[in-house]
């Protein structure tokens, strides 16, 4: 079974994150996606952090930017047993983050590929899901088609 259709694809799933900050996830997640800088992929994400965190309560954080050579939106996902201190708007570590990049010039694409996640992950069901999930293969499925994947 192929899992193509997932926004977030089990190759650029990490289970067992050992990152001791913020930053260090990032980067770990970032370097989950193939044929991307992964230097200016993190300037890019940490300039976007300095504009507050994405941590959204409830463990997770979706850190996103956006990166002129893309085509379409990529995501990769670390999970942290632990948790993350991750400034997030409940103050409670991050065990979860998502990490989006969209094309520089598809705002529509980012805001829409967002907002999916966000809505995924905000499913207690789902977050319970990923952190009792043995494979990426399972967290992947856990993940609808990306925006616009269908047409």
């Amino acid at each position: 079974m192929s899992d193509a259709s997932s926004l977030i694809p089990a190759d650029a799933i990490l289970l067992d994150s050992q990152a001791s900050s913020k930053s260090a996830i990032i980067a770990e997640t970032i370097g989950l996606l193939p044929s991307i800088d992964p230097d200016q992929a993190l300037a890019v994400v940490m300039e976007r952090e300095k504009l507050g965190s994405t941590g959204i309560g409830h463990g997770i954080a979706i850190p996103h930017g956006r990166l002129p050579e893309l085509d379409a939106p990529v995501a990769a996902l670390s999970r942290h047993r632990q948790g993350v201190d991750f400034d997030a708007i409940d103050g409670e570590p991050v065990h979860i983050v998502v990490v989006l990049l969209a094309p520089a010039d598809e705002s529509k694409a980012h805001l829409e590929t967002l907002a999916l996640l966000a809505r995924t992950l905000q499913q207690p069901s789902v977050r319970r899901a990923i952190m009792e999930a043995e494979t990426p293969e399972a967290v992947s499925a856990l993940f609808p088609p990306p925006p616009g994947a269908d047409s």
